[in-house]
């Protein structure tokens, strides 16, 4: 039980600053143009696909940086894109702890306590949660929605925040 509470408190303060990040990154509009094509992208050894028409905001890449959370280590990987409209972000984050694998209940539990909704995503089997500034639930104040899908992946824990709900469709791959 104790790998669990270490868990569970290491991803609430991961979420934390991905929410953060990705408040700012949707307030902030540091980028400039955009791709006529999908990217594919990897991260943390897992693929993604970011839609056409978004750019990398190199201010939010996280290349295998260790953090540490209740006496636990764990690595970071992450990347930021907006588009150029600056109106629509994406932010996709895993984080690796190590030899403590991400379970569904783990995953479950730190659902709950944002509201999330269990959901299937091109065959990832996570949770989406919604984060407004009317949240009761609310991690951090933003002025924007941010929808959130979590799941596992090879045991490592897989975060994408995104301003439409209809990003993570693209985003995460069969």
């Amino acid at each position: 039980m104790k790998f669990n509470r270490i868990v569970i408190l290491t991803i609430l303060a991961i979420l934390a600053v991905v929410l953060a990040a990705s408040a700012s990154a949707f307030d902030l509009g540091f980028l400039g143009g955009s791709d006529s094509e999908p990217q594919k992208i990897t991260v943390g050894g897992i693929d993604f696909q970011i839609p056409a028409g978004f750019t990398e905001n190199e201010k939010y890449r996280m290349d295998n940086e260790t953090s540490s959370s209740s006496g636990s280590d764990y690595y970071m990987s992450a990347v930021g894109y907006e588009d150029g409209s600056k109106q629509n972000a994406i932010y996709v984050m895993v984080a690796d702890y190590g030899e403590y694998n991400v379970t569904d209940d783990v995953l479950n539990y730190v659902a709950k306590s944002m509201d999330g909704k269990k959901k299937t995503i091109n065959g990832h089997a996570g949770y989406i949660a919604k984060q407004t500034d009317n949240s009761t639930s609310s991690m951090l104040p933003v002025t924007d929605d941010i929808y959130m899908f979590m799941y596992e992946e090879n045991g490592d824990l897989v975060f994408i925040g995104a301003t439409d709900e209809s990003y993570f469709n693209d985003v995460v791959l069969n």
